[in-house]
């Protein structure tokens, strides 16, 4: 669950899609793209819906006009972590082999791409 811009909207991850409710608990947008979804966050400078799941590959949502901004495949499979930074917007991602990759929606491929554990990164 990410709550959006303000506590009148949130995002959940479910079993087969990712999905906006309102304050009250109605379904606004059940988001057809985003499958599958491990990890979510959002971006409240760029109102950008990030997400990332079993299909390894990285979407970013317009939240305001309900537009795909760009997704990028990771080609390390599939990643259960996503932070991004307060300072940049850049969203991180940690994968099972123990790389940690940094993306932005500009680019179509990883900024970073850092081994930095020998094991799955978790957190």
């Amino acid at each position: 669950v990410k709550y959006l811009h303000s506590t009148e909207f949130f995002a959940v991850a479910q079993s087969k899609y990712a999905y906006i409710y309102d304050k009250r608990g109605l379904e606004i947008h059940r988001l057809d793209k985003h499958r599958d979804v491990f990890a979510m966050d959002f971006l409240p400078k760029h109102f950008l819906l990030t997400t990332i799941g079993r299909e390894g590959i990285v979407r970013w949502q317009d939240t305001s006009h309900g537009e795909i901004v760009a997704e990028h495949r990771t080609k390390l499979g599939k990643c259960e972590v996503l932070r991004r930074s307060e300072y940049n917007g850049v969203t991180h991602l940690g994968h099972s082999n123990g790389t940690v990759t940094l993306w932005s929606p500009n680019q179509g491929q990883a900024l970073v791409k850092m081994l930095c554990h020998r094991g799955r990164v978790n957190a």
